[in-house]
């Protein structure tokens, strides 16, 4: 199965990597792997629509993440094999984080919780292998749009706003305060806004929920 990234999720996805999961160390096998760090991510199209899901993972690394040339990510429990070659790489002062973003289960099949082997390979084909174990609420494939702002009320979910320009630029990623409730709220702030998504995610950062576009116009004033 292949695999690829979205430069318009790499702000988010940066919103989400301080839920750091597991801690783990490899041997003096090179990639050298700190931490891993995943979430599942459910894409909403429609309000009748159920969402569709992808599995983002990363691993923060001790070594350079662009000799990284591809991963291979198996589930335990079901042997669903994903490789990928493209892959998305974040860095900051301190962390480098290499990984995929957009791992989809078969058709007709959910993505697997329980034991993931996640594989890197450099560009001298050395590998640094860790297990990860992915949990999440499988109910959620049944969760429509109309029901997903309870359903997040209770799991104490966090609800954030993304807004772009019309090149798809983000402009900003924060939370929906009481001055950015309404489109007008929202075009009164950022001018130059085209359309906003509210995004959701867990405590934990494990979940993430992705509500369809809506345009920016300025004169409408009801709630969104």
């Amino acid at each position: 199965m292949g695999s690829h990234f979205s430069k318009s999720r790499t702000i988010l996805f940066l919103s989400f990597i301080a839920f750091i999961g597991l801690f783990i160390s490899c041997s003096q096998n090179t990639p050298e792997i700190s931490t891993t760090d995943y979430s599942v991510i459910f894409d909403y199209e429609g309000e009748d629509a159920i969402p569709s899901a992808r599995l983002a993972i990363f691993a923060s690394s001790a070594s350079d993440v662009r000799r990284y040339e591809r991963i291979r990510i198996t589930s335990l429990d079901t042997g669903f094999c994903w490789e990928a070659d493209n892959l998305a790489r974040l860095e900051s002062e301190e962390v480098q984080w290499a990984g995929c973003t957009n791992l989809v289960a078969p058709e007709n099949e959910q993505l697997p919780t329980g034991q993931y082997e996640i594989t890197y390979f450099n560009a001298d084909e050395k590998e640094c292998t860790v297990n990860m174990d992915v949990k999440y609420d499988v109910g959620l494939y049944e969760v429509l749009l109309s029901g997903l702002a309870e359903y997040m009320a209770d799991k104490k979910g966090i609800e954030k706003i993304a807004v772009y320009n019309k090149e798809h630029i983000l402009i900003y990623f924060g939370n929906k305060t009481e001055e950015l409730q309404t489109t007008r709220d929202i075009w009164n702030k950022y001018r130059e806004a085209e359309y906003y998504q509210v995004i959701w995610y867990t405590n934990d950062g494990t979940v993430i929920c992705i509500e369809p576009e809506r345009p920016v116009v300025p004169e409408t004033n009801e709630q969104n």
